[in-house]
């Protein structure tokens, strides 16, 4: 990424190219050779350029020469020094990270850099302020906190810096930015960095009278050249035997792994501890010190393989990341730029692998599109799957530590603990107790016995046949109490309402005592398609933890399933280009798939309340567009369209005499082409 254009060409003061040599920048890196010039003449920028190719260099180095030439950082003015320049970055860790830069490169010249992020003592970062700083490095909710507070003033401001700009708005931190923004003067300067993109960045430079500079470096390709990435097509349970063969295959291995939930992150990381390697987990729920503590051992190497979500996708420089997993593939395109940006960093050769089960194959259409091509894709035999695994690690969702798998409790054991049973027990005297002695030794054994039945089944992922793979949406146990596989079945399927369970005999045994005696038959337990019952409790719980005023109806009008939520957050839902809804319809049909045989040609449609508008929308395009077809006598193509999108057009020109409609593509959205019959 270095070019040959070194830092004294800029006219850079003597003593930060000193200071530059020290700590071995010699030559600007292409996008730092693009933006220094505009930087440094007071212009507005909006700079896009692959992960890894120096962005914070790009615009720490500049900032840090024009305060050196205003003199700014002087013992005279070190006294009463204000806020001269702030950088805001979407997440803690990327926030951290730049600050260092900043002390790395300027602390000799007496540059003061504060760093202000949420889950610290907010009292402790005021005294920082009250030193005076030039520079604060902050993420958007602590620093508004911190203005609302009037402990810091930007009243003096010079300049405004979005790092990773995309991902700023992306994670709803525009009302933030706008709120600092009102706060600076109208003259400061405004310097945009980002990997991808991202139109709501340029409407709110726009609209804070900002005609920024744009500056795209490698807009033909966002990926770093030495990345040699790959795609593996495997189901669910495939994914855990193929990552640990690919650790124990891989030489000095320094990984990281991304997964979309913070859940499947602590799951996958213990797994992992559990195998032997030196893995750790890192999201958004632990604490802000546990998280820096976790990246420190990663880079010094403690730890060497960091499960996390994308809260460590953006901004961070991890040194020799010679492997990145996707153990899930990114909802989000422009994830897999950041997520795989994080290895073949500084020149060096990294590696990326994707794995792409049936229910993540909906977002590889936008990734393919971002970064205009197609993922090669890995061949894979029996010999690519450890089969050797541990058992799967059960978390607490709110604590998310490793705790034993909970049993239901049966209704025999409500009963024993009722204050009916218990009276009862009192009038059966030393019968009673003498009963209990005996039952105990039996409660234990049948304990036992059902525990072995219970007892996780390991993965393994050579079969002869496809017919011979488990269906995880069957529920097999032999007992000869049909109400305790039914009960199994509940918690086996995580749901409550037995009335949805339909069971079977599977395999009949024998009697115990050749011919009397109870009979162990095997059981085969499945979901009835009862759509609203099955669907309704865990629409429920999602509801509930996101914390959004909410209601969903489940109705099924064949061969659709519809899902329709209203509310007063409704609106949240069809912000983004739907992407909240889309988010809801992904976890529906994952969980709908894992425990329901849908029939062939039953869709699932998931749609907000108010989206009538969007319909009628849709409709009037699909008109404009037939009259257009019908007077140039010319087939016209439209836009990419979701499921329930392509639905409305088909049904609209199902019975037209003139022009008729078919889907091109591949993927979640297709193409729809409108030609004459």
């Amino acid at each position: 990424m270095e070019t040959t254009k070194s830092f004294a060409e800029f006219k850079l003061s003597p003593e930060l190219i000193e200071g530059l040599k020290e700590i071995g920048f010699e030559n600007a890196s292409e996008i730092q050779n693009m933006t220094m010039t505009p930087i440094l003449d007071g212009k507005d920028i909006f700079a896009q350029a692959e992960t890894g190719s120096g962005k914070t260099g790009s615009f720490a180095i500049p900032i840090i020469e024009i305060l050196l030439r205003k003199n700014l950082l002087s013992k005279e003015n070190q006294k009463e020094r204000t806020v001269q320049y702030i950088v805001l970055s979407p997440t803690r860790e990327l926030a951290q990270q730049t600050h260092k830069v900043f002390n790395q490169i300027g602390h000799a010249f007496g540059v003061r850099a504060v760093c202000l992020i949420g889950g610290e003592n907010i009292e402790k970062q005021k005294e920082l302020l009250i030193n005076g700083t030039n520079i604060l490095v902050a993420t958007p909710g602590r620093l508004v906190d911190l203005v609302k507070q009037k402990s810091v003033s930007l009243e003096n401001c010079q300049g405004v810096v979005f790092d990773e700009a995309d991902r700023l708005f992306d994670m709803g931190f525009k009302k933030d930015i706008e709120f600092v923004l009102s706060k600076t003067p109208v003259s400061r300067q405004l310097i945009m960095v980002s990997a991808t993109s991202n139109m709501d960045v340029l409407n709110t430079a726009y609209k804070f009278r900002s005609e920024p500079l744009e500056l795209k470096l490698n807009e033909d390709s966002l990926l770093v050249d030495n990345i040699d990435h790959y795609i593996a097509m495997l189901s669910a349970n495939e994914k855990m035997p193929l990552l640990v063969n690919t650790l124990k295959n891989h030489e000095d291995v320094y990984a990281l792994i991304f997964c979309n939930t913070q859940v499947q992150t602590h799951i996958v990381a213990h797994w992992l501890t559990d195998m032997g390697y030196k893995a750790k987990p890192i999201s958004g729920r632990l604490a802000q010190n546990k998280r820096t503590k976790l990246m420190e051992d990663f880079r010094s190497k403690e730890t060497t393989i960091l499960v996390c979500t994308d809260v460590a996708a953006r901004g961070l420089d991890v040194k020799d990341v010679n492997l990145v997993i996707n153990y899930d593939i990114p909802q989000d395109a422009a994830n897999y730029v950041h997520r795989i940006g994080r290895t073949g960093r500084a020149g060096k050769v990294g590696k990326a692998i994707s794995f792409c089960a049936h229910e993540d194959c909906e977002f590889l259409d936008s990734i393919y599109e971002l970064i205009d091509m197609k993922i090669p894709k890995l061949e894979l035999t029996n010999k690519d799957f450890e089969a050797k695994l541990t058992p799967k690690p059960y978390i607490d969702f709110k604590t998310l530590q490793v705790v034993e798998r909970p049993q239901r409790e049966s209704k025999n054991d409500k009963y024993k603990k009722s204050d009916r049973g218990n009276s009862k027990n009192m009038r059966d005297g030393n019968k009673k107790s003498y009963n209990n002695d005996k039952n105990e030794k039996f409660d234990k054994n049948q304990k036992a016995e059902k525990f072995a039945e219970l007892e996780p089944i390991l993965y393994r992922p050579h079969f002869k046949t496809e017919a011979e793979k488990p269906d995880t949406r069957e529920f097999v146990m032999t007992s000869n109490d049909q109400k305790l596989v039914l009960e199994r079945a509940l918690g086996y399927f995580q749901i409550e309402d037995q009335s949805v369970l339909k069971c079977e005999v599977f395999k009949k045994g024998r009697p115990k005592f050749f011919f009397f005696g109870p009979r162990k038959d095997t059981y085969k337990v499945t979901v009835e398609p009862i759509y609203k019952r099955v669907l309704t409790p865990y629409l429920i719980e999602i509801i509930k933890y996101s914390r959004l005023n909410l209601f969903a109806k489940v109705f099924f009008d064949e061969p659709v399933i519809k899902v329709q939520f209203s509310g007063s957050d409704e609106r949240l839902l069809t912000r983004n280009n739907n992407e909240l809804l889309t988010s809801f319809e992904h976890l529906i049909k994952v969980y709908l798939y894992k425990k329901v045989r849908i029939p062939s040609g039953v869709k699932i449609s998931v749609r907000a309340q108010n989206s009538k508008n969007q319909d009628k929308g849709i409709i009037d395009l699909v008109k404009k567009m037939r009259k257009k077809v019908v007077d140039t006598k010319k087939p016209v193509m439209l836009k990419p369209l979701n499921p329930a999108e392509r639905r409305l057009v088909h049904q609209h020109l199902s019975e037209d005499d003139l022009v008729q409609s078919k889907s091109h593509g591949e993927g979640r959205f297709k193409k729809i082409e409108l030609s004459l019959r």
